[in-house]
């Protein structure tokens, strides 16, 4: 299924994958890819979350290893065995995470690795001030090359991260969710600038993105993968949107029928209601209103950059908003306060479990006892015996599979450690629940075990869970309402036992 007359043709490719295969404990992330991209082309990589995408990028950037196959650069079999050893092949990435060194300055954090021996800090010399001035020209970005990167915000230094990639000298530009946390004014000059930049036919560009209109807007060829495999190879001429929403979906009959196994019918227990009235904060989220009633599992699909995870954070006081409130059982709460949220009876469990949600160099006894509500401790003093008890007793209840209560958290699978995150706010007894991407990174097995737990919390203590999702699979036929939401708005509210995943995919994607 490549095209033959739209595909570029040079004596060798950019960056050639041959039969890559790659496995984790429990899940075989590629198997057998073959991926080819050209000089002077730009190559769209789509799939759903878990299709194989960031594992295919890990590789070529030299963070993870293939466990079998080959990968060429510019025809020549080349081993990439740290990122270092890949830029040195020509390789840079711009990566889904926006990341710094926030106690330096902007324009030093976009020459990072092109500084010459002697620097001064902040300053930057006229050479140094011409080459980032004419890298942020390029992509239509103004920014102070003098504030500390820390003091900027991310769509910012998201725009320092393209201008990075830019002044370093690459033959293979791997561009992983670039756009996600631009505006669309700054994520439309930075597609312009691509499409300038493939025509001098020197570069290759690798562009991992959600967003189909982008792909059919600058891609010469769109590769989709599934369940680590490679469906096809396409010219964009080939494809539109309803074709690739239906090549990444699973076709798997098993589907609609497995997701049906858990029912939510029961009466809860403790009945209250969740109001979210209008919210809304810089473009990250606008005029969100919804409902979780004790009892239910409501459900929030979003892929990257959808603003689902941020609007979580302010729900559970963890960020500010401008406008709107959270209103629990009538009664609105401050804004931007944790302890305002937690007296109400929210608790949040963070889509980054192990940095937000755990404290991974503590034992297991010491996360689930951390002082979700004191409800462990007397007059500020810990007792350990209770928290001992308890630690065991919810480490049994929610099936922590551990060495003992004395292991550390850091230690844990991933399935294991978003378990433990689950056990420590359940165990300060909260009304409603806020997940934020729950099984994300877990196995198959392990994301069976979570929902479960979920669906226990929902049945027999009559809690109130909000979840939000970039794994649309997780949702269907689990939570009884289904929130879509796309550049930070909701943009459709589908019946949770009716939808489908392409139905979701449809609404969710830009």
């Amino acid at each position: 299924m490549t095209s033959g007359s739209d595909e570029p043709m040079t004596a060798a490719p950019a960056l050639e994958l041959e039969g890559v295969s790659k496995a984790y404990p429990g899940v075989q992330a590629l198997d057998a890819v073959s991926f080819t991209v050209y000089h002077g082309e730009i190559h769209a990589l789509l799939g759903e979350n878990g299709a194989g995408k960031s594992t295919l990028v890990k590789l070529v950037m030299g963070a993870t290893r293939p466990d079998g196959g080959v990968i060429r650069i510019n025809g020549e079999p080349v081993h990439l065995r740290s990122p270092r050893d890949a830029r040195r092949h020509g390789v840079t990435m711009i990566p889904q995470e926006v990341d710094t060194c926030r106690e330096l300055s902007v324009g030093r954090n976009i020459l990072l690795g092109r500084e010459a021996r002697f620097v001064r800090r902040q300053t930057l010399t006229g050479g140094e001030r011409r080459t980032v001035e004419d890298a942020l020209t390029r992509i239509g970005a103004h920014i102070d090359l003098r504030a500390a990167a820390g003091e900027l915000n991310v769509p910012t230094l998201r725009l320092a991260q393209i201008a990075h990639s830019i002044v370093t000298s690459s033959q293979i530009v791997l561009c992983d969710e670039a756009t996600a946390v631009l505006s669309e004014s700054d994520a439309e000059a930075f597609l312009t600038f691509l499409v300038k930049s493939k025509s001098d036919k020197q570069g290759a560009i690798v562009y991992v993105t959600h967003r189909l209109g982008e792909v059919l807007q600058i891609a010469d060829r769109v590769t989709v993968l599934r369940d680590g495999r490679v469906v096809g190879t396409f010219a964009r001429s080939e494809v539109d949107r309803p074709k690739l929403i239906d090549l990444m979906t699973k076709s798997d009959p098993q589907r609609e029928t497995a997701r049906r196994k858990l029912g939510l019918g029961v009466r809860p227990r403790r009945a209250g209601k969740l109001q979210i009235d209008g919210l809304s904060f810089s473009r990250v989220f606008t005029d969100v209103s919804l409902e979780v009633e004790s009892g239910s599992v409501v459900g929030l699909a979003g892929v990257q950059g959808a603003g689902h995870g941020a609007l979580l954070s302010a729900i559970a006081g963890r960020r500010p908003y401008e406008a709107g409130a959270v209103v629990v059982d009538g009664r609105e709460l401050a804004r931007g306060s944790t302890r305002a949220a937690c007296r109400a009876g929210i608790e949040l469990v963070p889509a980054d479990r192990r940095h937000a949600a755990i404290v991974a160099r503590r034992s297991l006894r010491e996360n689930i006892a951390l002082p979700v509500t004191g409800a462990l401790a007397t007059h500020g003093f810990r007792r350990r015996a209770v928290e001992s008890r308890v630690a065991r007793t919810y480490s049994e209840a929610f099936g922590i599979r551990s060495a003992g209560i004395g292991t550390l958290a850091g230690e844990l699978s991933g399935g294991n450690q978003q378990k433990l995150a689950l056990a420590r706010v359940v165990q300060g007894a909260p009304r409603f629940l806020l997940l934020e991407e729950p099984t994300q990174g877990i196995d198959v097995a392990g994301k069976a075990e979570v929902r479960r737990l979920i669906a226990r919390l929902v049945e027999e203590e009559g809690v109130g869970v909000l979840v939000a999702s970039s794994e649309f699979e997780d949702l269907l036929g689990f939570a009884s309402t289904i929130h879509v939401m796309r550049l930070g708005r909701i943009v459709a509210t589908l019946d949770g036992e009716t939808a489908t995943y392409a139905q979701l995919l449809h609404e969710a994607l830009p």
